[in-house]
């Protein structure tokens, strides 16, 4: 009978090691960077089921950026926040504000005298969404186990990127920072007054040489660098320095433009980062093999379309003015420079 007993025992205690502890964190954060081209837009979902959404990309992107939403489940969104009023970062806010509800508003304050901003402001009165102006050192609630808290803003900023609203968020030991369109100085004084070291850096202004000066990203020590930006931009975003600095510190990095949706899921503890080009647009060209962007039924409504009565264009702004999809190597109109990611299409 003893034996019985203390085997007995002795199962249940193997039983009850191998068993998860009721207090063990199994839950995740997850951010994804949407791609919605030239812009910004971040969606933030809690381990406790919240989201945020910081930034909705320009107005043609709010579409994809709603049908985004609702793909990862996103029924309504218990905080949006403007980072500020440029129109390549509130613009697709004028669909998301249409189409989910939103619990809470937080606006940089900047005033702006354009439709899209006016267009945004109406929306959150007409559908009383709680709207807020925060301070530096404000946080937000967005989960018990997560801080969540505005490292800069200033509403007064002559700029409109100088009013650009700084968010860190950090669950345990992984740290995300959101610097949206911040420039060099702004860097600088937060150097000087906070923490900034960061696990994910989504950089600032899409990869400018205005933001994320060698020593700011030195300080930051991301393991993770996140740049949001449109191929072939008129801008010549990101700035050829900004991916190598990162590196340069050890963080791996992602793009918008090459990457499409980025992912980045955390327990606290660990990170993974994964990327998810399932865009219409974006998989016959990234996904599958490059052959078919020679062949002539892509050309073939081109040339049917739009002939070829001009071979010169200053960019692809202006090349897909003519030639929607792009030209391949041979076309007249192709040019290198416009061959980025060099595989025999410009301006695809």
């Amino acid at each position: 009978m003893k034996k019985i007993l203390s085997l007995f025992f002795a199962i249940v205690l193997i039983v009850s090691i191998s068993l998860p502890t009721a207090s063990a964190n199994t839950k995740e954060l997850e951010v994804h960077f949407i791609d919605v081209g030239q812009g910004d837009a971040t969606l933030v979902k809690a381990p406790g089921g919240k989201t945020m959404l910081v930034d909705g990309g320009p107005r043609s992107a709010g579409k994809d950026v709603v049908a985004y939403l609702k793909a990862k489940g996103v029924k309504s969104l218990d905080y949006v926040v403007a980072t500020h009023p440029d129109a390549d970062h509130i613009g697709g806010l004028i669909n998301v504000l249409n189409s989910i509800p939103v619990k809470n508003f937080i606006d940089s304050g900047k005033a702006h005298t354009t439709d899209t901003y006016y267009e945004m402001l109406t929306l959150v009165d007409k559908k009383n969404i709680k709207y807020h102006v925060p301070t530096v050192g404000k946080t937000y609630q967005l989960d018990p186990k997560m801080n969540l808290e505005v490292l800069y803003a200033n509403e007064s900023a002559t700029d409109n990127n100088d009013a650009s609203i700084v968010l860190k968020m950090i669950y345990n030991k992984v740290s995300f920072l959101l610097m949206g369109d911040a420039s060099v100085e702004i860097e600088d004084a937060l150097m000087a007054t906070t923490n900034v070291t960061a696990t994910v850096l989504k950089a600032g202004h899409h990869g400018s040489n205005t933001s994320s000066s060698a020593k700011f990203i030195s300080n930051v020590k991301p393991k993770v660098g996140i740049l949001s930006y449109g191929k072939n931009n008129s801008y010549g975003h990101p700035h050829v320095a900004i991916p190598s600095r990162l590196k340069n510190v050890g963080a791996k990095v992602y793009e918008t433009a090459k990457h499409c949706n980025i992912i980045v899921k955390t327990d606290g503890i660990k990170h993974t980062v994964t990327t998810d080009c399932s865009k219409p647009s974006a998989t016959p060209v990234k996904t599958t093999k490059p052959a078919p962007k020679v062949t002539p039924v892509k050309t073939t409504p081109v040339k049917t379309t739009k002939p070829a009565t001009r071979t010169n264009f200053k960019n692809c702004t202006d090349l897909r003015t003519v030639y929607p999809a792009g030209v391949g190597k041979g076309h007249p109109a192709y040019q290198s420079k416009m061959d980025r990611d060099k595989d025999g299409w410009a301006c695809e």
